[in-house]
């Protein structure tokens, strides 16, 4: 029997849910990329060697409240063998390349200013995965694409300074966190640029208090111990690998985005969905558009869009806590294998892990 490539079921699959969302179809901007991403076979062990998923397919697809009913992914470029390197100067050209197409050249010296020191650069001799690809699009086209770059352990050197500052508030109420990772996004009015840390060590989530008010949004812990509490079904320590926190400068004051990697979490609800949907409908507009992107995402012959992989949080002083949803997609099991465990229950994936060392992954 034939096995198709990879690519082939990445391309069906985003033409099905982009036609089922009422988007343009994202596949033709990124033919090229997906391509050279995914040219093995469906179901080709190799692409478990990567530090997006480890252990699964190296792509995602999220629903973000902020984004409503929009397709997003985020995948590791140019498959298994590419060195890190290479997925940096690739992630960096099609970024690059959209940018200008969907927003000009304004945007495009903003992301190049941006992105300068990891564009092109060096990478350090440790680096696991060098540059991921991110995107999204809406009913009116490119909304936003991403590149992620790896950092040098540590690395603050090349960030904007207020979001240097707010790191160094981030390290000294929280010594456990470590940078790794920035994420360098352009939408159709602004950019945005992102640090992420990893959180060393297990977190109590009233720890996060002193840095919340550091950076200006004490007053939203009360909604974001709430909002985690609902979807754990009531946990407020997270254990070492399941934490990833973001920083972001935006116009209306800083942003701290939580990740709960689920796999990291030991005995995670079995029920998230239902918990997520719990949370969601005190928020109608939202509670659907999660509903249509789930659906949107299911292919015809499973009845799963996928697993949970990460759910986030984000707050900032205007705005109380917002989710946003992470997926190891369904439909790039190789055909014939299962992805569930004993009962049923699909067997979690290992905690991603950029740094060989470190039980954690990167994360959007």
């Amino acid at each position: 029997m034939h096995t198709p490539r990879a690519a082939d079921v990445a391309k069906r699959r985003l033409s099905l849910a982009a036609r089922r969302l009422g988007t343009p179809d994202p596949v033709p901007a990124i033919s090229e990329l997906l391509d050279l991403s995914f040219d093995l076979p469906v179901g080709d062990a190799r692409y478990h060697d990567n530090a997006l998923t480890p252990g699964q397919f190296p792509l995602e697809h999220s629903f973000s409240e902020l984004a409503g009913e929009s397709l997003r992914l985020d995948f590791e470029p140019c498959g298994p063998s590419a060195s890190p390197q290479s997925r940096q100067l690739e992630t960096g050209r099609q970024v690059r390349r959209l940018v200008q197409q969907a927003y000009g050249s304004q945007a495009l010296h903003w992301f190049d200013q941006r992105s300068e020191p990891w564009r092109g650069a060096g990478t350090p001799g440790d680096a696991r995965f060098g540059a991921w690809f991110g995107m999204g699009v809406d009913r009116d086209g490119l909304q936003e694409v991403k590149a992620y770059y790896e950092l040098k352990r540590g690395e603050l050197d090349g960030l904007p300074p207020n979001l240097q500052h707010a790191a160094r508030i981030a390290q000294a109420t929280l010594p456990s966190l470590e940078p790794v990772f920035t994420s360098v996004a352009c939408g159709r009015q602004q950019g945005a640029q992102r640090l992420y840390f990893y959180n060393r060590g297990d977190l109590r989530l009233m720890d996060l208090e002193p840095l919340l008010h550091r950076l200006g949004i004490g007053g939203q812990l009360p909604s974001m111990l709430r909002s985690i509490g609902v979807v754990t079904g009531g946990r407020f320590i997270l254990p070492e690998g399941s934490v990833i926190l973001g920083l972001r400068d935006t116009r209306k004051g800083l942003e701290m985005k939580l990740d709960m990697l689920v796999a990291g979490v030991p005995d995670p609800p079995s029920q998230m969905y239902g918990l997520l949907n719990l949370l969601l409908t005190e928020r109608p507009r939202s509670h659907s558009a999660m509903r249509r992107v789930m659906q949107a995402l299911t292919p015809d012959e499973v009845d799963s869009p996928g697993s949970i992989s990460v759910v986030s949080f984000r707050v900032r002083p205007d705005m109380p806590a917002r989710v946003s949803v992470y997926l190891r997609p369904s439909g790039y099991e190789q055909q014939g294998r299962s992805s569930t465990g004993p009962g049923g229950r699909e067997t979690p994936p290992p905690p991603r892990s950029p740094h060989s060392r470190d039980p954690f992954y990167p994360m959007h």
